[in-house]
Parts: structure tokens; sequence; C-alpha cells
């Protein structure tokens, strides 16, 4: 899986701190929306993403979302195990089949490739595209 050796680890690696360090607010496990919950996993993939490179966990011109499966488990930047049992840290919470997850992970993978397509401009959730993918 790893392209090559690094030389610092990964936020993955760092448990709770991960979370604990962001400043990025929670929404309400009560109250959350799938939308919501998109909207707050492209963002902290987004703060994880950008904390790998700016250590040189990830080059800094990776330009995909699925080119990160080439230095570590991708699909780790779209869950969050600090927050087991809320939906806010994975839509395995919801209770729903498979493909549905599938689906709300795909619009967040979606975002987070568009966003390092671009060069990482702007905010990764200014490339969400919900409607479109479940239209």
């Amino acid at each position: 899986m790893k392209k090559e050796l690094q030389t610092s680890k990964s936020v993955l690696d760092e448990g709770i701190d991960r979370t604990l360090r962001l400043t990025i607010p929670i929404p309400n496990p009560d109250t959350v929306t799938p939308k919501d919950v998109i909207r707050y996993r492209v963002l902290v993939a987004q703060a994880w993403i950008e904390r790998d490179i700016e250590q040189s966990f990830l080059p800094e011109d990776i330009s995909d979302f699925a080119a990160i499966g080439e230095y570590c488990d991708h699909n780790m930047y779209l869950v969050d195990e600090a927050l087991h049992g809320s939906k806010v840290g994975s839509f395995y919470e919801w209770g729903w089949e498979v493909q549905k997850v599938c689906d709300h992970f795909n619009v967040v993978a979606d975002a987070l490739s568009a966003w390092l397509g671009s060069g990482r401009k702007g905010s990764a959730a200014d490339y969400i595209d919900i409607e479109a993918s479940f239209s």
C-alpha cells in the first residue's frame, strides 16, 4: 500500500487527538442530518489531509483522493473512530444498508477529489455535490 517509506506518521495514527485538535464544530448528534454529516466529514478529512501533507506523510502534489491509497488506507479519512457510536463519526451509525452508506461516503470522496484536483483551492466543502449524487 505505501508507495515509499514515510518520514512521519499520518494523523490517522494519532487516535482521539486528531479530532480534539480540530476547531470544526461537531454537529449535534441528536439533530444531525446526512447533509450535515457529509459537510462535517469533508471538512475533517480536508484538515487531516492538509496535516499529512504539511508533515510530508503525503506528497504536496497529490491530486486525487484515490491516489492517497498508495500511501495509506485513504478511506480512514472518511470516518472518525474517536466519535464511535455517533452518527457524526460515520454513516455506518445510521443503520443503513451498505449501498446507501457507500453512496454517502462517495459524495465525501468526490468532494475531496475535486478539491485536491483543484490544487487545494478553497474549502473541500465548496466541492460537495449532494444533489447530483442523490437525484
